[in-house]
C-alpha cells in the first residue's frame, strides 16, 4: 500500500467529514437512566468485572482498551456524547476489553433489552445507532491503516490530528487545543511504548508544532498537517528532522 494514497484527504478533513455525516445526539433518542459517576481512573467494566451494558458519556471520557499480544492497546476514547459497550449490542458473553475513566465521569447505561425496546418505540433511534457505529468502524478501519502503512512519528503525529478535529476548541493564537492525556495513554493508542511517546511529543514541541502542560495540548493543526504529508512522503527523513 502506498502511505501517500492513504493522506490524499487530510487527517483532519478526513476525521471533520466523518463526524460531520454522523454528528448525532444520541442522548435525544434514548431514555433518560439514573447517572452513573466514577472517579478519576476507576474501572468501569472489565474481564474481571463484567458488564452487560451500552453506555453514554455525558462528561468526562473514557479509555476502552484491550489486550493485544501480550500489550494494550486503545480501542477507542470515548468523550462526552460517545457511546462504549457497544458489545453489548450483539449479545457477547465475555468482553475482553477494559473501560477506565480518564477524568471523573458521569455516565448513562442501558441493557440491549432495553435498547432493543426504545428501538421498537422510536425507530430513529436504530437509525441513529447504526450510523454512530459505522462511524466507529470508519475511524477503527483508519487507525489500522495507521498502524500498518505509517511509522511511529507519523502515527503520533496523526493521532494528534485526530484528537484536534473530533474535540479540539480553537484557540485566540489560531491552535487548536484539546484534553491532555498522559504518555502511556498515547502510546496504547498509537501502539508503541512510552518512551517513544516522550520523543516524539518532545520533537514536536521543538518543532514549535505543539505546546502542552499537565492540562491541555495546543495544536499548530494545519502545520502538523503539512509534517504529516511531508514524513509520508519522506522529505522530513531526508532531511533528518524525523527519526524513521
Amino acid at each position: 500500500m502506498d502511505p501517500s494514497s492513504a493522506l490524499r484527504l487530510s487527517p483532519l478533513k478526513r476525521s471533520a467529514a466523518a463526524a460531520a455525516t454522523t454528528r448525532l445526539d444520541l442522548s435525544a433518542h434514548l431514555p433518560r437512566r439514573p447517572l452513573q459517576e466514577f472517579a478519576r481512573g476507576s474501572t468501569i467494566y472489565s474481564p474481571e468485572q463484567p458488564s452487560r451494558n451500552l453506555y453514554l458519556v455525558v462528561a468526562g471520557r473514557v479509555k476502552v482498551s484491550g489486550a493485544l499480544n501480550g500489550g494494550v492497546v486503545v480501542c477507542c476514547i470515548a468523550h462526552k456524547g460517545g457511546l462504549f459497550g457497544e458489545s453489548a449490542l450483539v449479545g457477547a458473553q465475555d468482553r475482553s476489553e477494559s473501560a477506565v475513566a480518564l477524568d471523573p465521569v458521569t455516565l448513562m447505561s442501558w441493557t440491549r433489552d432495553e435498547i432493543e425496546q426504545q428501538v421498537e418505540r422510536n425507530p430513529q433511534l436504530g437509525l441513529a445507532l447504526a450510523q454512530y457505529l459505522a462511524k466507529q468502524c470508519l475511524e477503527l478501519n483508519e487507525r489500522m491503516e495507521s498502524l500498518m502503512v505509517h511509522k511511529t512519528p507519523e502515527r503520533v503525529m496523526l493521532a494528534l490530528a485526530q484528537f484536534a478535529s473530533k474535540t479540539g476548541v480553537r484557540t485566540g493564537d489560531g491552535s487548536t487545543r484539546v484534553e491532555s492525556l498522559t504518555h502511556k495513554t498515547m502510546a496504547e493508542y498509537v501502539g508503541t511504548s512510552r518512551e517513544v511517546v516522550t520523543f516524539q511529543l518532545n520533537r514536536l514541541r521543538k518543532l514549535g508544532l505543539i505546546s502542552y502542560s499537565r492540562k491541555y495540548i495546543d495544536i499548530s493543526a494545519e502545520r502538523l498537517e503539512e509534517s504529516i504529508r511531508r514524513a509520508s512522503s519522506g522529505e522530513l527523513a531526508k532531511e533528518g528532522r524525523i527519526a524513521v
